[in-house]
C-alpha cells in the first residue's frame, strides 16, 4: 500500500508517530550532541522519519481499532447522538430541519420519530448511521467544505493519539531514562552537563506529562463532537 502524504495523512498519521519516536532521537542528541549539528542532524533523522512512516500506517490502525472502544464508552457516534431525539445535543427545531434533509438525500420518507426511535433504538441509529455515511461522501470537497475537512483532521489526529498513546508512553520513558543517563555521565565522568542534555530531560518529562494527563478520551471527543456539529450543519449547505 502506497501511503500519500496528503494533509490529513500528514496531520493526522505522520504527526502522531512522529511524537512517538521524537524521545528516543532526543536521547540519541543527549549522548551526542557533537553529531547531531547543521546538517548532520538532518542527515540522522533521515532513518527516524522512515520510521515514522511505517509508524503512520500503524496509527492509523490503532486509531481506527480503538475508535470503536471510543463510541462505546460515549454512548455511540457523535453524529449519530446528535441525531437522536433523546440526545440534547442540538435543539428540537435544528434537529427537526437536519432530519429532513438527510431523510432527503438518503431517498427515505423521513427519518425515526422520537415514539420510533423510543421503541426501537438499533433500527434508528441503523438510519441515522447510514444517513451520516452518505452526508460524508457527500462533503468530501475539501474547498467547498473546508472546516468538515479541518475538523476532521483535528478529530483524525486526536483519535490517533489516543491510539498510541501505551506506545507514546513507554518510548517516553524509555527516553527520558536515556537522557537523564546522560547527564548524570556528563556530571560523573566530565564534571559539566551539555545543555542539550538538560534540553532533551525537559522536553522528555513534558511529553511523558502530556501523554498520560492530556491524551484522554475526553480530549479526544471534544474534537469528535466538533466534527459531527460542522459535518450535520452541511445539511443546510446541500
Amino acid at each position: 500500500m502506497v501511503f500519500k502524504f496528503d494533509i490529513y495523512s500528514l496531520q493526522a498519521r505522520l504527526v502522531p508517530a512522529l511524537l512517538v519516536i521524537a524521545p528516543v532521537i532526543l536521547g540519541l542528541v543527549a549522548w551526542f550532541p557533537q553529531k547531531f549539528q547543521g546538517w548532520n542532524l538532518l542527515v540522522a533523522l533521515v532513518p527516524g522519519l522512515g520510521l515514522a512512516v511505517l509508524l503512520a500506517h500503524l496509527a492509523r490502525d490503532l486509531g481506527k481499532k480503538k475508535e470503536h472502544k471510543l463510541f462505546a464508552k460515549w454512548g455511540g457516534i457523535p453524529t449519530t447522538q446528535f441525531l437522536r431525539h433523546r440526545d440534547e445535543s442540538l435543539d428540537a427545531t435544528t434537529r427537526r430541519r437536519y432530519h429532513g434533509k438527510l431523510a432527503a438525500l438518503a431517498g427515505l420518507i423521513a427519518l425515526p420519530s422520537s415514539a420510533e426511535e423510543q421503541e426501537d433504538p438499533e433500527k434508528a441509529d441503523h438510519l441515522y448511521n447510514s444517513a451520516v455515511r452518505l452526508l460524508r461522501e457527500k462533503t468530501r470537497d475539501k474547498n467547498r467544505f473546508g472546516l468538515v475537512f479541518a475538523e476532521n483532521v483535528n478529530y483524525g489526529l486526536r483519535r490517533n493519539l489516543w491510539g498510541m498513546k501505551p506506545a507514546g508512553i513507554l518510548v517516553s520513558l524509555i527516553g527520558l531514562t536515556v537522557c537523564i543517563g546522560a547527564v548524570l555521565f556528563d556530571y560523573v565522568e566530565k564534571d559539566s552537563i551539555q545543555p542539550i542534555a538538560i534540553i532533551s530531560v525537559i522536553i522528555n518529562t513534558t511529553m511523558l506529562t502530556w501523554w498520560v494527563l492530556r491524551i484522554t478520551p475526553s480530549w479526544v471527543r471534544l474534537a469528535a463532537d466538533a466534527y459531527a456539529d460542522r459535518l450535520l450543519a452541511t445539511c443546510d449547505d446541500l
